[in-house]
Order: C-alpha cells, then structure tokens, then sequence
C-alpha cells in the first residue's frame, strides 16, 4: 500500500513538474519563435526595446492576470490547430493588445504618460490625452489602434499613414484637426528677398506675414494632401460573406468604428484608403480638381433637367429624358471651344432627330429663343421691384422692405437656375420658374404700396 501511494505522489510530483515546466517554457519567446509563421514576428521583437527590457510575449498579448491562466493557453492551442488544420503560413487574424498590459504600473501608467510630451518626430509632439479625448464617432481608442505592426522589420510602430487619416479624412484644409501648425511650426524664414533700393512699404514676405494677412496655405500646399481615405466596400468580403445588408452596413459609420475600432476587430487600412500628406506636382493636382474652383458644377442644368430646386414649385417637372435616365452623354456630343478658348463639349441637335424625327433638330433653336424672350421680360420686372424697393425706403416700415426683398431674392434663385442652367434643358420648368419669378416680382412691389 506504501508503495502504491509512494508511486502516485511520485507520479504527481512528475506531472506537477512537467505542466511547470511546459508552462514556463511556452511563455517563453524563444517557443513563440520556434514555429515558422510566427518567426517574423519574434525576429522584430528581438529588435525592438521590449526585449531589451525583457518584457516577453506573453507580458503584452494577454492582460495582467491571464497569461499564466488554462484560457491564454487555449488560445495558444487554439493557433496551433489552426496552422494545422488549414496549412496556412501567415497569421491571419491580427493580435489584439489589451490597454492594460500597456498601462500597468511596471510600464506606461496612464497617470505618467497620459500628458507627457512626446516627440513623435524631431518638430512634431505629442500629447497622448490630446487625442483620446478627440475620438471619432463610435470609435473607443486603444493603444493598439496606433501603435501597429505595420513593417516585417518593426515589432510595431505608429504609421504616418494612421496620423493622416485621422486629421485629414473630411477635414477642410488647414482647419480644426487638420490645421498645420498642430504639427508644424510656421517657418519664418523669408521666401523672397527684398530687391536692392526696395521702398520701404515693401514687406519682406514669410509664412507668418502670409498667415498674419490670412493667405490661404491651399495657394501654395493644395497639393501635400492626396486621397480621401474612401471606405473599400469590397474588404469587407475579406472577412464577412457577400450580402446587400453587409454593403448598406458599411455606411454606418458609427457602427462600423464600434464593431472594429472599439472591439479591436480591424485596422484603419482594412477598411479605408489611405490618405498621403507628400509634396507632389503643384499645378496638376489643383488642376485636375475641378471642384476646387467650380463646387457643383453643372448642378443648375440637373435641377432643370430633374425639374427640382426651383422656388415656389408645388411638385417635380422633370423633363421626359429624365424618366428614361438619358444623361448628358445623350446631347453633348460636339467637339467645340467656349469663348476662352477651353475645349468642352456642346450639345449636337442633330442627336434629336436620331431618336425622334428630323423636325426635332428645329426645337433646341425654338426652345432657347423662348426662353430668352420670357428671361428678358422678367429681368424687366426684377428692376421695376428692385427700383420700387429703393424708392420705398424710409417711406415704409423696414418690416415691409425686408419682406419684399425676400420674395425678390425668391425671383432671382429661379431666374439663376435658368441661366446657369440653359433653359434648354427643360423648356416647360424654365417657364414655369421664370413666371413665378415674375410674380415675386410683382407680390414684392404690391408689398410696398
């Protein structure tokens, strides 16, 4: 009986020692190291400061408290039958870093860090509060969320590229989280110098006379921010299945950040397109930006053609192209030159008669000529009411101006639409806003009598 019992405690004692032992040696990172798809990672780490420091695998991928737990080592188990049931030789499921490994007492306490001034490069700081208290909707910051594993060579880093997105993704120029001097000084080197016998009212020219003066930086840095950081909708197939529901989710933005950001499910690049702040050609990217100097463009030829936008309309009065989705494309088919000589394309109206008759081709010379004629006799009426509005005043309450004047300012919305807009377009609305424009016109100086 001694014996039985001395051989179970011996047994024991072996087994105790052994699951030690295995514990101790596979929280080691030279074990991590071992197994192929993960030697990449290990050589980064033996690299990086943390191991200098000796803060191991196992101190950073699970939370204080776990990484000695059977959990953590389900996981581990749990990596390993996935390497080999799928044969896969790429981790494909990115490490989650818990915020308290970062912050324990023995590294980064959030008390010492939290509104300490970092240099993230030789001229920019940063203040790691500064932005925790900035999050995006829906979005729950994590250390991980910026410090990445981006590069086969770096353990993790803080990519420019995270930065960018976050300050210049539908940010306007050079305004709130995207103003330059959050990172930048402004230089006050001069950028010309004054010429020998120069008048003394000139002014050495330099970044702050230009910011002092409230020159637009856009002038001379329009082109260092390239790209909106669009959603790519087809990532998402990278991890869910393909469905209708999955697409119209995407544009959740609230949700979206929840479901990846806060939960630690995906990294910005999973889902955006990258934002770059680089000098490129300075001339190209303003001019290919059309928008930059013409906001909605053609917006007053869509509403003519949708019958939409006007002032004093009881209902839609789209055009019949319209209903048959027939675009622009359809029309504008003449290699031609405006009156500065820039190359655009003009409406054929021998295109009418490919798809209806021959007569057809006359109606585009008759519909502007109509157009025309009401558009005059309307901007007659306009100056009779901007004439009656003048001479009313100090004569009437300026209760009374200001309400004319609104109705004016009703009449010149619907005759702005049909000019920009080429009555062209859509005959029947053009008259249709062209009269009622006409009796603003007229309710505007009944309102003065």
């Amino acid at each position: 009986m001694h014996r039985i019992i001395l051989i179970i405690l011996v047994l024991v004692i072996v087994v105790v020692t052994g699951v030690i032992t295995a514990e101790y040696y596979t929280a080691q990172p030279q074990f991590c190291g071992s197994c192929h798809i993960m030697k990449p990672y290990y050589d980064s780490w033996v690299k990086d400061k943390h191991n200098e420091k000796n803060v191991t695998c196992v101190d950073c991928h699970y939370p204080p408290g776990e990484k000695h737990a059977l959990k953590s080592k389900f996981k581990g188990l749990g990596q390993l039958f996935t390497y080999l049931g799928t044969g896969t030789n790429v981790v494909r499921t990115p490490a989650k870093v818990s915020d308290l490994s970062c912050t324990t007492s023995a590294c980064h306490p959030k008390e010492k860090f939290m509104d300490k001034k970092f240099q993230y490069t030789e001229k920019i700081p940063y203040v790691h509060n500064t932005h925790a208290d900035k999050t995006i909707e829906g979005q729950a910051l994590h250390c991980d969320t910026c410090h990445q594993h981006v590069r086969t060579e770096k353990h993790f880093e803080v990519p420019r590229m995270a930065c960018y997105l976050c300050h210049f993704k539908e940010a306007k120029f050079n305004e709130g989280r995207a103003k330059c001097s959050l990172c930048h000084e402004i230089p006050v080197k001069p950028l010309q110098k004054l010429e020998e016998g120069a008048e003394p009212s000139q002014k050495t020219i330099t970044h702050k006379t230009l910011e002092e003066s409230k020159v637009s930086c856009e002038s001379c840095h329009y082109q260092i921010i390239q790209g909106k950081g669009s959603i790519k909708k087809e990532g998402c197939f990278n991890c869910h299945e393909y469905s209708a529901e999955m697409l119209k989710k995407a544009e959740d933005k609230k949700s979206m950040h929840q479901e990846h950001v806060a939960a630690q499910n995906a990294r910005c690049f999973d889902c955006h397109m990258p934002i770059e702040h680089r000098e490129a050609e300075f001339m190209e990217v303003a001019r290919k930006n059309c928008s930059a100097c013409h906001p909605d463009h053609h917006a007053q030829q869509k509403m003519l053609i949708a019958g939409t936008g006007g002032k004093g309309t009881e209902q839609d009065y789209p055009i019949r192209h319209f209903n048959v989705k027939v675009n622009c494309f359809a029309c504008h088919t003449l290699d031609d030159y405006d009156l500065k000589g820039v190359q655009v394309m003009k409406g054929n109206p021998d295109n009418c008669a490919a798809c209806h008759t021959e007569d057809e081709k006359k109606l585009v010379k008759k519909w502007k000529e109509d157009v025309f004629d009401i558009l005059e006799e309307t901007r007659e009426i306009e100056q009779e009411a901007l004439k009656a509005i003048e001479e009313a005043r100090g004569k009437v309450p300026d209760s009374r101006i200001q309400k004319a004047l609104a109705m004016v300012a009703e009449g010149k919305e619907n005759i702005k639409i049909v000019m920009a807009g080429g009555g062209v377009h859509n005959k029947k609305y053009s008259a249709l806003l062209l009269d009622i424009a006409m009796e603003k016109f007229d309710d505007a100086m009944a309102e003065l009598e």
